[in-house]
């Protein structure tokens, strides 16, 4: 395990060309989207490290823990990459990155 977490942006570099090249994906124009989901838990349980923070929910939820999550995909809708931020980074942030 160690050697792969040490190996990771290459293996997944490697992962992106073998997939790219197999599915003959087009990364010309991509689109990126984000979402919010809530957890039903309570606030006072959750320690201060964890990416579940209050924050503006889409889910109208604002009163539950939350994450942000994004997903880049291609024309076709093939996933690229995604990632996860805590509850309270506000999406626009993110597009101006």
């Amino acid at each position: 395990m160690d050697f792969l977490l040490e190996s990771k942006d290459k293996l997944k570099g490697q992962v992106y060309n073998s997939v790219f090249h197999l599915l003959n994906l087009e990364v010309d124009l991509m689109y990126f989207d984000t979402t919010s989901t809530y957890f039903e838990v309570q606030t006072d349980e959750i320690d201060e490290e964890t990416l579940r923070k209050l924050g503006y929910s889409k889910d109208k939820r604002p009163d539950l823990l939350q994450a942000v999550i994004g997903l880049t995909v291609t024309r076709e809708g093939i996933p690229i990459k995604s990632w996860v931020w805590p509850g309270k980074v506000f999406d626009m942030r993110l597009y101006r990155k």
